[in-house]
């Protein structure tokens, strides 16, 4: 950690080695007053894809992605050079790997991100079910909370929330808040469970900082809360689609989760430009990213102990209704690469939206071999995948 000095940036930055887990970096930062940009899983590597594919947080509503604090990368490329990407040297290759995806333009050995000094953070918890609120009151309360997260993720917090057939679970991050200004924040919601009489918990708490919150919610560390065995799909939903059509999100939320095989979870944040300091076209974060009020996720925990055939029919049900209807919905928007079903169809468009072009000029000037590769990176349409499992030149 030290005092990082640039032509964009002066102040407090940490150089984070390739590997490092998540958890050991807040460590680090908390040690000396910080926090620094990372996801609410402590064990994903903060150099690696997290902040390559972009990197959102629960403190992404008062400083964007991950990507738009990066500094520089220390970068292997393809052909041997040991180089420093950052908007000074390198520049196109600094604009490609802060958000263009992991693996894909070098190898990269650390990244170097701004530190931010930590402060008091305020949380909450909410949880209710479908027999404490029972018949329509469930999902209505589902589509009254969504509904109203502009105003909360606009001052500065983020929302996570779960929903499966039966039950509602939402957790709220409000750094620099007070208990009483994210109680009336909520009380758009809290207040329209109370009058359904409708029975729920909430929990206020307050931290004397970022890192002792995050360890309350989603500790313990370094493992953390989240399952990571299972399927995966998403998609980003933005602030229009919320407000004119929230009720079809919602019931297509409903359809997905009614046979209990599915969840939906959201991650409500405000990541546009004005947020994270910076202007259109600064990275390669997708575009699609600024104007979403909603990272929705849809998963199946991995069954271990059914036949394959049963898993296999469950993801090509992601891959060819339910990504498919969450796309209809938003047909302007994107989906975030690092929390994605691997089938995405058009993954080009839908990954990297109007970036892709200029990513694959970038891919073909650091790695003209295409030697780099993953199923959905940019330049990966070089390879087909052979029935045997061998990769081949296109």
């Amino acid at each position: 950690m030290w005092n990082y000095t640039s032509k964009e940036y002066a102040g407090p930055a940490i150089k984070i080695g390739a590997g490092t887990q998540a958890y050991a970096a807040y460590e680090a930062a908390h040690a000396v007053g910080y926090r620094v940009l990372g996801g609410t899983c402590p064990t994903v590597g903060l150099a690696g894809g997290y902040t390559q594919g972009g990197g959102h947080s629960a403190l992404s509503s008062i400083y964007g992605m991950a990507a738009d604090s990066v500094l520089e990368w220390e970068v292997v490329t393809p052909n041997g050079e040991h180089v420093t990407a950052s908007p000074e040297s390198y520049p196109d290759l600094y604009w490609a790997i802060s958000g263009g995806g992991g693996g894909t333009f070098g190898v990269v050995i650390s990244l170097t991100t701004k530190l931010y000094k930590d402060t008091p953070t305020v949380g909450a918890q909410i949880f209710f079910n479908s027999t404490l609120a029972p018949g329509s009151t469930f999902w209505e309360a589902a589509e009254k909370f969504q509904g109203g997260l502009e105003p909360i993720v606009d001052s500065g917090a983020v929302a996570l929330f779960a929903v499966t057939n039966e039950t509602f679970l939402a957790y709220v991050t409000a750094p620099s808040h007070t208990e009483a200004q994210i109680a009336s924040q909520l009380q758009f919601f809290t207040g329209f469970l109370d009058s359904k009489n409708a029975t729920y918990t909430l929990k206020i708490t307050s931290d004397p900082s970022y890192f002792d919150h995050f360890v309350r919610f989603y500790g313990p560390l370094p493992g953390g809360i989240w399952e990571t065995s299972h399927l995966i799909g998403s998609r980003l939903i933005p602030r229009s689609v919320v407000r004119n059509h929230n009720s079809a999100i919602t019931n297509l939320y409903h359809d997905i989760v009614k046979d209990g095989d599915w969840i939906v979870s959201g991650i409500a944040l405000n990541a546009s430009h004005k947020v994270a300091g910076n202007k259109p076209g600064r990275n390669a974060v997708n575009p699609a990213w600024r104007q979403a009020l909603v990272h929705t996720i849809v998963y199946s925990v991995w069954d271990w102990e059914a036949p394959i055939s049963v898993m296999q029919a469950r993801e090509d049900h992601l891959t060819n209704y339910i990504s498919p209807s969450l796309e209809a919905l938003t047909a302007s928007s994107g989906t975030y690469l690092n929390e994605a079903n691997f089938g995405q169809k058009n993954w080009q468009d839908v990954f990297y939206g109007k970036n892709y072009a200029r990513l694959l000029a970038v891919k073909h000037k650091y790695d003209p071999e295409a030697l780099l590769y993953a199923p959905t990176a940019v330049g990966a349409d070089a390879w087909v995948l052979a029935s045997d499992g061998r990769l081949c030149r296109a």
